[in-house]
């Protein structure tokens, strides 16, 4: 966070709202230059902007506490594993679709096909049944 970014900011304390023409007097600038000074600071969640055209103001963001961050923390982490482990399950079907496509010479939409009855029949994941169709191929 730049010099300016943080006058601004500093502006929005002592205001409850302040609109673009106030801080471009304020500090001397452009209405370019403080948009451009604007943009970070909406994007990280310091400030938030209500209105729209010439009704529009800025706010200081309201402050979350050390457990909403950690909590929403914690969730991004659990997401990102969650997310992992599909990236992995994908990675592990698509190869067993391509053994499937190669040995029994079939399109890709069969050979998926044929993995999600395998799945069905069996009641394993289509992880599971991709694993056996690897583990039999090595």
């Amino acid at each position: 966070m730049n010099q300016r970014q943080q006058e601004i900011l500093k502006l929005l304390s002592q205001h409850p709202s302040i609109g673009t023409k106030q801080v471009q007097e304020a500090l001397g600038l452009t209405r370019a230059r403080v948009h451009q000074l604007l943009v970070p600071l909406l994007k990280k969640g310091l400030v938030k902007k209500e209105g729209r055209a010439r009704a529009t103001v800025y706010k200081l963001a309201e402050k979350r506490s050390f457990e909403q961050i950690t909590r929403e923390n914690w969730e991004l982490r659990r997401k990102v594993l969650e997310l992992e482990k599909t990236l992995d399950d994908r990675k592990l079907i698509e190869r067993a679709k391509e053994i499937l496509i190669a040995q029994f010479d079939i399109l890709p939409t069969e050979a998926y096909r044929k993995l999600q009855d395998q799945s069905m029949n069996s009641g394993k994941s289509m992880r599971e049944v991709a694993e056996s169709i690897l583990a039999a191929f090595e």
